[in-house]
């Protein structure tokens, strides 16, 4: 959940990353819980940090040699970034614009005026964000930013709840602030990679509503009309994944979202994400997460009414009715 931050903690949280950080006590930030299981989709997707900042009367953070992507979006107030070839006079930093600050760039950045609010987003310097690498220091105009803020806010009032459906909502709250990080980043890349790349979000999309079908590379490239070995090549490039690891990744995201909200058996949520029987599913979701099915259920979960669940895979739907 959201949570403010006393300056100290607000100083520490930034200096792990900052050379020198100057922010003023009046300063407050709201950081995203990473740690709960609702914000398992900002994890796996090499998201280190998310969080709010509304800075009061002073702030300034300099950074060498930083070993993150790091974006800022900023709502209101000024900033001026000094990176690159304007390290000395600065480029000013508007409202509805995001700064792009790829990894190992030296900056600095300083408030410019009374007051700045701004989004902060700290990415792993992973090949999930690989679009990132390949930039310099840069500032463009946000194409993401209203629904960047709605997410932020929907993820931490959720939270802040403690139900089933609130729990589901934060979740999938956290899956539309790693979709819209994509789209911003995406805008990094060639034509013909964001081509490819929402051609690869639509097969993904496909899979999802069809995780019980035995898919195959060939299947999947079918879909997308596109040979196998392209299909493993952009795959590889493009999600950092091979096809069938992707196909995995999205059994396993779909059955913790089952073991987690639903009182489901093993061997109904097996077959739900594609697995013959509960031995083979379970060995599978142990390999990617290192617990089995019931520890994972065990550590994550909280009591589910059993007369409000019944899940719809394919909807990505909870429905009122008895449970299986």
């Amino acid at each position: 959940m959201g949570k403010s931050l006393k300056y100290e903690e607000t100083e520490q949280s930034l200096k792990y990353l900052a050379d020198n950080l100057v922010i003023a006590p009046e300063s407050d930030r709201k950081l995203l819980n990473l740690s709960q299981p609702e914000a398992t989709p900002l994890r796996q997707c090499d998201i280190i940090l998310a969080s709010t900042c509304d800075i009061r009367k002073k702030f300034e953070a300099d950074r060498q040699n930083p070993t993150v992507h790091i974006l800022i979006f900023s709502l209101e107030g000024k900033a001026i970034l000094f990176a690159e070839d304007h390290y000395r006079k600065g480029t000013p930093v508007e409202p509805g614009q995001v700064v792009i600050l790829p990894a190992h760039y030296a900056h600095c950045y300083v408030m410019d005026g009374p007051a700045w609010k701004a989004i902060w987003f700290y990415l792993a310097d992973t090949d999930t964000w690989h679009q990132v690498r390949n930039s310099k220091p840069h500032i463009r105009q946000s194409i993401t930013m209203p629904e960047l803020v709605n997410a932020m806010e929907g993820f931490w009032s959720e939270s802040l709840r403690n139900e089933t459906r609130a729990r589901l909502a934060a979740r999938h709250y956290a899956e539309l602030i790693v979709l819209n990080i994509e789209r911003e980043l995406d805008m990094e890349e060639s034509s013909g990679n964001r081509e490819m790349r929402q051609q690869l979000y639509k097969l993904w999309d496909i899979v999802g509503g069809n995780l019980g079908r035995e898919w195959t590379v060939a299947a999947l490239a079918e879909e997308v009309g596109i040979s196998p070995q392209h299909l493993y090549r952009v795959s590889l490039n493009l999600c950092g994944h091979k096809p069938m690891e992707m196909v995995t990744l999205l059994r396993m995201r779909n059955a913790q979202e089952l073991l987690i909200n639903t009182n489901y058996k093993v061997k109904v949520i097996a077959g739900l994400v594609g697995y013959g029987d509960a031995f083979s599913f379970s060995a599978a979701f142990k390999k990617h997460t290192g617990k089995s099915p019931r520890q994972f259920q065990k550590e994550n979960r909280k009591e589910v009414q059993p007369e409000v669940i019944k899940w719809n895979v394919r909807k990505r739907t909870h429905l009122k009715g008895a449970t299986k």
